[in-house]
Formats: C-alpha cells, structure tokens, sequence
C-alpha cells in the first residue's frame, strides 16, 4: 500500500518539492520504493511481458515478445524496431537505438534486452537489462 505522503502529482506533502516524476504507482514492490530509473525499468519491463488482447481495456497495449518466443525465434531480428517503437510509444523515454542490443540465446529460447535510454524530460539516463525466456 502506498503511504499517505505519495500522491499522483509527486509532491512531498512536508516540504511541497517533487521528489522524482516517474514513481510506482501501483505500490507492487512493497519492499522498498521505487523510483526514476527503477520505475522507468519496471514500466519497460511491464510492456515487453504483456501479451497481446491481455488487456481487455486497451488491446494495443502489448508486444510481440511472445510471438518471438514461441513462434518466430529465428526471426526475431524482424522485430527489433517493432519492440523499440512499442517501448517509446507507451514508456517516456527514448531509447538510444545505435547502443541498443536484444540478443537470441537459442539454447534456452531466451531473449537478452540491453536498452541503453533517456527518459523524455532528459533528468535520467539508465540502460534496461534483462533476459526472457519461455
């Protein structure tokens, strides 16, 4: 549960200052806070895990990560600006494609994120790093 001083417009309610703009807003990680980089991970992260029509509210909200897992996996360099673009358009950031790597591992049909990004307001610059597999 988020405590009373988190509130949607990020204002410390003691001395009125933002603390940071980007925070978990849904209080999932109850064991510590998160927020900027942290935040911005887990909402990349949130994205690239959703499967399409899993939100039966907002059906564009997805990517294509599953398809490439368990159907296309040799053609997953196919849908490398695809993943990108979904990123950028639902997360605010913007994603530094020339650094950017999304790595097959055959063997255990896993894909390994190296996204290297800006957040949109220019205050954090971070690099989203993780593996997903079947």
């Amino acid at each position: 549960m988020l405590e009373l001083s988190a509130n949607p417009d990020f204002l410390k309610h003691e001395t009125g200052t933002i603390e940071q703009e980007y925070y978990d807003l849904d209080g999932s990680n109850e064991s510590n806070e998160l927020w900027g980089a942290a935040a911005l991970d887990q909402m990349i992260e949130n994205v690239l895990l959703t499967e399409k029509f899993e939100r039966l509210f907002n059906l564009s909200f997805s990517s294509p990560i599953y398809d490439v897992l368990f159907q296309n996996f040799d053609n997953a360099n196919l849908y490398v600006n695809t993943i990108f673009d979904i990123i950028e358009f639902w997360v605010p950031i913007k994603i530094d494609r020339s650094n950017a790597k999304i790595e097959q591992i055959p063997e255990r049909n896993a894909l390994a994120f190296q996204i290297p990004y800006i957040s949109n307001n220019g205050q954090i610059a971070s690099c989203f790093a993780r593996r997903i597999s079947k």
